[in-house]
């Protein structure tokens, strides 16, 4: 058929279409805000969240915002499943199954935030969870073999005798901390009852089981604390044991070791200057770079791309190349996004042609044979493009808002009512992507919305919903031409090559980059503050972490230097109780 296919680019394309064009940080304007970009405008530095407005041409010149208190808010902060796993084999050796053959989780699915896996705030034990926790302690303390008993037990045998040394080494061993008189208390009445059954059950170690199957179901192994140690201080210091876990399970994604245990008890992690050389002591280890790769896949929203329910295509040679898409993904990712890696490099480094079957896919688009095979950056990766697009058809609207939100952390309220991009489509007939979305944004109800947002994503239509090279689309030349506004870099676009090219210069990037790796390597994407309807605001863009890490990226360092400023930040010390306002009613 001639013209766009109504199936193929679906009436969702426009769920933006007709936003009020709030830009920032939700909150910053107050509760039931005029429409436009949010903040307060004016030179210096900016309040609280604000971020300034743009000029009546869309400029955006970078207002560093005000600083704020370090201290974040105390909490404590579930296991990801991963890090339950590695908790489990670093306690008694034992590599606990959390998916089955086929990849199915034998774990409750975790929720997720939207913002990022392993949010604090988003994350708990439910009672089908629970279950889960107790069926596998009660195997897992089944299954324990004399030996693995033994090297929990200071004095080397399975002696009821031995049962305090027993206690005081498994406690600290599965709570990352020394074991309390009050835990010591509790675990010993376990013991005793399960030493009780021991002649019943024929299991001498009977005892030292129950304990085990206690400990691994004790939210002090389920969760990390950043509680402190006197819970009637307002604003205190985390433990220097808190400290480790949360370097620990943050850098490496698993337990703190013997190492970093026996620092924190000697009173190393227990001050502000001591932080850089534990951060960076542990990016030296293996399983820094893999959480590193982790929060690169879940930045870029691809972590699921092999999922072929969350990424569908209409072409059916698609799931021949899916897995080497990915591949492709996460070989740029480490080469340029790795921890000697840098954000310049991420942005604008070329994306070489591959070889093999995805090269030929890549090409194998009708008019893209003789294609221009440029592409620029992580945002011109085929996961990415094909991420966000949909099943049949290029989506301006989705690879836009993608940008707007991961690399600029712009935010864009949309109303109800907004109107149907497939009656432009019915009405127009158009011939190409372009030109319906050019079509649909002169309805002034969206062309607000969508010049900011399709005037970046329409630089990507010489690469189809598939990643595949192309200069025509029925028949019509493909025009890259864009526009890139509401930035301190604004510039008029020939194709996605520039808009790379003027991201990279761009503080509010380097500042959002920092937001972004902020709130998953701390687990935090609200700040202790509430807007006046009590609803929760973004992180604050004054926190210290934030700030160190976006002058760091400004002096083009790498990755590592962006991670070491943000997790040796007083915030990863610091941090605060507080009396959230009762709900508004």
């Amino acid at each position: 058929m001639s013209g766009l296919s109504k199936t193929a680019l679906g009436v969702v394309v426009c769920f933006i279409c007709g936003c009020t064009g709030v830009i920032g940080d939700p909150g910053a304007t107050g509760s039931g805000a005029a429409a436009g970009p949010g903040g307060s405008g004016g030179s210096g530095a900016a309040p609280g969240n604000q971020i300034p407005q743009a000029d009546a041409e869309g400029n955006l010149p970078y207002v560093a915002p005000a600083p704020v208190a370090a201290a974040l808010q105390a909490r404590t902060w579930k296991l990801t499943h991963e890090q339950y796993r590695l908790s489990i084999l670093d306690f008694l050796g034992i590599d606990v199954p959390i998916v089955d053959d086929t990849g199915v989780s034998l774990l409750e699915p975790e929720i997720h935030s939207g913002v990022y896996r392993n949010m604090a705030l988003s994350s708990f034990v439910s009672s089908a969870l629970a279950d889960d926790y107790f069926t596998i302690a009660e195997s897992v303390s089944a299954q324990l073999g004399d030996a693995q008993l033994i090297a929990l037990i200071p004095c080397g045998q399975i002696d009821a005798a031995c049962r305090d040394d027993f206690l005081q080494n498994a406690i600290r061993r599965a709570f990352r901390r020394p074991a309390s008189a009050d835990d010591v208390t509790r675990f010993a009445a376990l013991f005793e009852l399960g030493q009780s059954h021991a002649a019943t059950l024929a299991d001498p170690a009977a005892g030292f089981r129950a304990v085990v199957r206690g400990l691994l179901t004790s939210p002090y192994f389920l969760y990390r604390t950043e509680i402190g140690a006197d819970p009637a201080q307002q604003e205190f210091s985390l433990t220097a044991h808190e400290v480790a876990s949360f370097l620990s399970y943050s850098i490496l994604n698993a337990p703190p070791d013997a190492a970093l245990l026996a620092a924190a008890e000697s009173g190393q992690l227990a001050d502000f200057g001591s932080l850089s050389a534990a951060v960076q002591g542990l990016l030296a280890a293996p399983a820094a770079a893999a959480q590193l790769g982790e929060f690169m896949q879940e930045w870029l929203e691809v972590f699921e791309f092999r999922d072929p329910e969350v990424v569908r295509k209409d072409n059916l040679e698609f799931e021949g190349i899916r897995a080497a898409m990915m591949d492709e993904t996460l070989t740029f990712v480490a080469q340029h996004g790795g921890l000697q890696g840098s954000l310049q490099s991420l942005l604008t480094a070329p994306v070489p042609l591959p070889g093999g079957a995805l090269g030929t896919f890549y090409r194998s688009e009708p008019s893209g044979a003789s294609a221009d095979p440029t592409r620029t950056g992580i945002m011109a990766l085929g996961t990415v493009l094909a991420a966000n697009s949909k099943e049949g058809a290029t989506s301006p609207t989705l690879r836009g808002l993608f940008l707007r939100e991961r690399l600029l952390c712009q935010d864009f309220q949309v109303p109800q009512n907004v109107p149907d991009i497939g009656e432009t489509l019915a009405r127009e007939q158009p011939q190409t992507t372009r030109e319906l979305y050019e079509l649909h944004a002169s309805e002034p109800t969206c062309a607000y919305c969508h010049t900011l947002i399709d005037g970046v994503g329409l630089t990507f239509e010489s690469l189809d919903e598939t990643g595949r090279f192309r200069t025509q689309q029925n028949g019509v030349a493909i025009s890259t031409a864009g526009k890139l506004l509401n930035t301190d870099v604004n510039a008029e676009l020939s194709d996605h090559t520039d808009l790379a090219e003027a991201l990279a210069r761009s503080e509010w990037v380097r500042e959002c980059f920092s937001r972004q790796a902020f709130r998953f390597y701390f687990g935090l994407a609200t700040s202790a503050e509430r807007t006046p309807d009590g609803t929760r605001e973004r992180e604050n863009r004054g926190l210290p972490p934030i700030q160190a890490g976006r002058a760091t990226l400004a002096q083009s360092a790498t990755i590592r230097d962006l991670l070491v400023a943000i997790l040796s930040s007083p915030s990863t010390l610091a941090r605060t109780r507080f009396e959230p306002p009762p709900a508004q009613l």
